[in-house]
């Protein structure tokens, strides 16, 4: 049997996925058909699964079931724990740039800490309760780059619990709009593509929408395409009138309408 007929089987017609259990890793609702014009695009996004972004359009369901059952899962790599650099401290009534920029933004500083000697309001992205990378940004005149990552390791910001998600532009927009739409979690993409790690993460959710800065609308619909083929899940590409983190009011509600 052909694959094409495999995926027939699961009533997938042209532009259609299909969601089911990994037959390697046996992850629940990992695996993905896409059929795209007649090709077939499968793969799973959990990360401890080698059979991520596998593409055979002419093999038959049973070549694939014999390659499939020879593919061993391996649990990925742990990232280490940051190593906080002295310069990194908790903010003090003294470090007036700090206070002036949350409150600019009306944020919380909670868990934040002040970078004292490059003038940058620090994020920490936590995994497993550590602390694994953090990002900067700038709130000097003329510090560059903006946003500073300090190590590297994070590949996504993600703020909420819910499995309906919003993907924006920063850590900043993150922020916001997790404030504004309650129930509603929010990622900054660490990055300027989408990563297998993203992708992994964005897999265990139910809704997926992508809301980036009106200047960046092309990336905002090719986002949408590449997360619908590799999760077949339902993405909605959202278009701001502004940046997301100006809490114009038009924008939140469109959010709140296409991703709650």
């Amino acid at each position: 049997m052909r694959i094409r007929d495999f995926v027939d089987s699961l009533d997938l017609r042209d532009r259609q996925s299909a969601r089911m259990n990994c037959p390697v890793c046996r992850s629940k609702n990992t695996f993905t058909a896409y059929n795209d014009g007649g090709s077939i695009i499968y793969n799973c996004y959990k990360l401890s699964c080698t059979v991520s972004g596998m593409y055979f359009t002419d093999m038959c369901a049973a070549e694939i079931s014999m390659r499939l059952s020879k593919v061993q899962p391996v649990e990925p790599d742990e990232p280490q724990t940051m190593e906080i650099p002295e310069h990194l401290v908790k903010p003090r009534e003294e470090h007036k740039k700090f206070w002036k920029f949350i409150n600019k933004w009306n944020i919380q500083p909670d868990l934040l800490m002040y970078d004292i000697v490059q003038d940058r309001v620090v994020f920490p992205i936590f995994y497993k309760g550590r602390i694994i990378d953090a990002i900067g940004r700038a709130v000097g005149l003329t510090r560059v780059p903006k946003w500073l990552r300090y190590t590297g390791v994070a590949d996504y910001y993600l703020i909420g619990s819910t499995t309906s998600i919003v993907i924006v532009e920063d850590i900043l927009s993150a922020i916001i709009v997790n404030q504004e739409v309650p129930g509603l979690s929010a990622m900054a993409i660490l990055g300027t593509s989408l990563t297998d790690k993203q992708m992994g993460k964005l897999g265990e959710m139910t809704k997926v929408g992508v809301a980036l800065d009106p200047d960046a609308m092309y990336k905002t619909l090719q986002y949408k395409r590449e997360i619908e083929a590799w999760t077949g899940l339902p993405t909605v590409a959202i278009k701001l009138d502004d940046d997301l983190k100006y809490r114009k009011s038009e924008d939140i509600q469109k959010v709140k309408e296409l991703c709650s």
